[in-house]
């Protein structure tokens, strides 16, 4: 009987065993280590880079907004054969009936010593000092600190106000350029509502020919 007994006691400690390492064995080879990833390096074209800035926002009419003013824009550039890339805080899109403008990346990812201009398109920091997003304020900065082309549409006009880029005699409806900073006060949507030009146009003919007097 004791033999019986000692003979269990044992099995069930190899049992106990074989199990046991089995299991842990298991639990180690399920163990699964993931190294951290690297930020994907942005592709900036070599030449005259623009990078335009959007802000996430829904107007009463996107078809006007992406069509007359970020659409015109987009093909004022490319029909002056300059490179241009479009950044954001989402990587929300602009859409229209005809057009979609997708961000390429997001702001804080901007290194700005890669373009030459960057140009905000109307609301693309707010419609006053307050609703101003930091990144974006903060990228506006670094423009002006590093000396490249700023232009900013009527809304947009803020962050460049509230870091003394431009004084209150920019801000009319007319599209005023002193030096490397051009400004419009009248987006297509200010068309009917302020009863102004839209700006957009002038502006960017004031973008290029001051990139290509650079170049």
């Amino acid at each position: 009987m004791r033999n019986s007994k000692y003979q269990l006691v044992l099995l069930c400690i190899i049992l106990l065993l074989t199990f046991g390492s089995a299991c842990t064995s298991t639990a180690v080879e399920t163990v699964e280590t993931t190294e951290p990833t690297e930020p994907v390096p942005i592709s900036i074209p070599e030449g005259t880079n623009v990078l335009i800035v959007i802000r996430n926002y829904h107007s009463e009419d996107m078809q006007l907004v992406t069509d007359n003013e970020l659409g015109v824009m987009i093909d004022m550039l490319d029909e002056a054969g300059l490179n241009y890339l479009i950044t954001s805080l989402t990587f929300e899109p602009y859409e229209s009936e005809t057009r979609t403008v997708t961000p390429d990346f997001l702001v804080d990812s901007v290194d700005v010593a890669g373009f030459d201009a960057v140009i905000l398109p109307c609301l693309a920091a707010g419609d006053s000092l307050a609703s101003n997003p930091k990144e974006i304020v903060d990228l506006v900065k670094e423009f002006e600190k590093q000396e490249k082309v700023i232009a900013a549409v009527h809304g947009a006009r803020w962050p460049l106000f509230a870091e003394k880029i431009i004084t209150n005699e920019q801000f009319g409806r007319d599209v005023i350029q002193k030096g490397r900073i051009i400004t419009s006060g009248c987006c297509p949507h200010g068309v009917s509502y302020f009863k102004c030009e839209d700006g957009t146009k002038p502006l960017i003919e004031k973008v290029i020919a001051t990139l290509n007097e650079c170049t």
